[in-house]
């Protein structure tokens, strides 16, 4: 019920990434499973379960990496289960194929940092990647959210209201506050998260470009 906020909501969670942000919280997610059967296994996982829930959030990982995604987003459809897409943004031309063949009906575009700081997360040309997608969804008539966990090392707060003015004219922008704890670098447990004052602040200065909440202060 949190993964979708209104939905009763199956989450899938799949397996493999391009990026390594070291406050990652499901690092035992980023190598990819090669396993053959595992969407048919979550395919009969949500037939059973079709009766109570209206809803499947699909997560990872990156979702948009494995190419079995756009079969999984059809097979769904023919069973008439709305879909939420969490995604990096890494995989533009994924992302354009499923929401224009109308797969999902809200997407989660996780913006990590700005453009040029991509590098800090293992992947220096993502920021352009990512920008990409972006367009796609400001473009696309489909119901989304832009959000960055805010973790000063690679973010801070006074840098957000920069990030959103990239993001004008999108349905909405939430901030989530970083948490130490389970991460994949271990040293990025260290780092003290962004005081809750300076997030609302910069949720303040980020509304100035498109509606902007915060998450988990």
């Amino acid at each position: 019920m949190l993964d979708w906020p209104g939905h009763v909501c199956t989450t899938i969670f799949v397996t493999g990434c391009s990026l390594r942000c070291p406050y990652c919280h499901n690092p035992e997610l980023l190598e990819t499973d090669t396993r053959n059967d595992m969407w048919q296994s979550a395919l009969s996982h949500i037939a059973i379960r079709r009766g109570w829930i209206d809803g499947v959030v699909i997560s990872g990982g990156e979702p948009t990496l494995d190419p079995g995604l756009p079969r999984l987003l059809e097979d769904l459809a023919t069973r008439g289960v709305p879909v939420k897409l969490d995604t990096n943004g890494t995989e533009p031309t994924v992302l354009q194929r499923v929401v224009a063949d109308g797969l999902v009906e809200f997407v989660a575009l996780d913006v990590k940092t700005l453009p040029e700081r991509y590098g800090l997360l293992g992947a220096p040309d993502a920021g352009r990647t990512v920008n990409e997608s972006i367009d796609v969804l400001r473009a696309s008539g489909v119901r989304h959210e832009f959000r960055t966990t805010v973790f000063p090392p690679v973010i801070t707060p006074e840098e957000l209201p920069l990030l959103a003015s990239l993001l004008a004219g999108g349905d909405s922008y939430v901030l989530q506050q970083f948490r130490p704890g389970h991460t994949l670098e271990p040293d990025a447990s260290a780092v003290a998260p962004a005081h809750p004052d300076a997030l609302a602040r910069a949720a303040r200065e980020c509304s100035r470009y498109l509606p902007t909440t915060t998450r988990g202060t």
